[in-house]
């Protein structure tokens, strides 16, 4: 771990040292050495930099659905946590792996599935597209957190209907199916109401 950092700052010092020696005045070179190295150091490091400005670019773009999704995953981690505290499992090892596969995963699928939607035509598709990539990329946390929450509650909350609903439609992508479920649980707690 230790050779690992020790590589990831000298690697970070070798980019910098250009840019260092362009505006250091206690060093003995000239204005051209200066440049040349300036100029070999900039080339090294822009890729990195167009990287992370498409990153920021798209994530400012993306900002209302991502601080939504950020609240999910907190949300999800603190119900994980209790959990598995309550079955006796909790392991802070596992769970930051398991938290930061968790957030890898999610980030690279909907960055993926988001450029992907950016191929399609302006219109209904492209906007019912965006919408299932969203709800898809949200109920993964949300799935969690139900199925931890039915841990917590021994089963009382989140109805075991819901749960089912949502494992299937993770494991088949129907949506259509998943709503109609819920109206028609809805209905049914609606009709099964007593007279006020």
């Amino acid at each position: 771990m230790r050779t690992k950092l020790k590589y990831i700052i000298t690697r970070i010092a070798l980019w910098l040292t250009p840019v260092i020696l362009l505006f250091a005045h206690r060093i003995p070179l000239t204005y051209e050495d200066r440049f040349r190295y300036f100029y070999k150091g900039f080339f090294k490091i822009t890729p990195i930099i167009f990287i992370v400005n498409l990153l920021v670019g798209w994530h400012n773009e993306h900002l209302i659905f991502l601080k939504s999704l950020y609240g999910v995953l907190v949300i999800n981690a603190g119900i994980g946590i209790w959990a598995h505290i309550k079955l006796g499992t909790f392991d802070i090892g596992e769970f930051f792996k398991s938290t930061l596969i968790t957030i890898a995963v999610i980030f690279a699928v909907y960055f993926s599935l988001d450029k992907l939607g950016e191929s399609i035509p302006e219109g209904f598709l492209e906007i019912g597209f965006a919408s299932t990539v969203q709800v898809m990329t949200l109920l993964f946390p949300i799935s969690k957190i139900a199925r931890n929450g039915f841990i917590l509650t021994n089963g009382g909350f989140p109805p075991e209907f819901l749960i089912k609903a949502l494992y299937n439609y993770q494991k088949d992508g129907n949506l259509k199916a998943f709503l109609e479920f819920q109206n028609t649980q809805n209905n049914n707690e609606e009709n099964n109401l007593p007279a006020a």
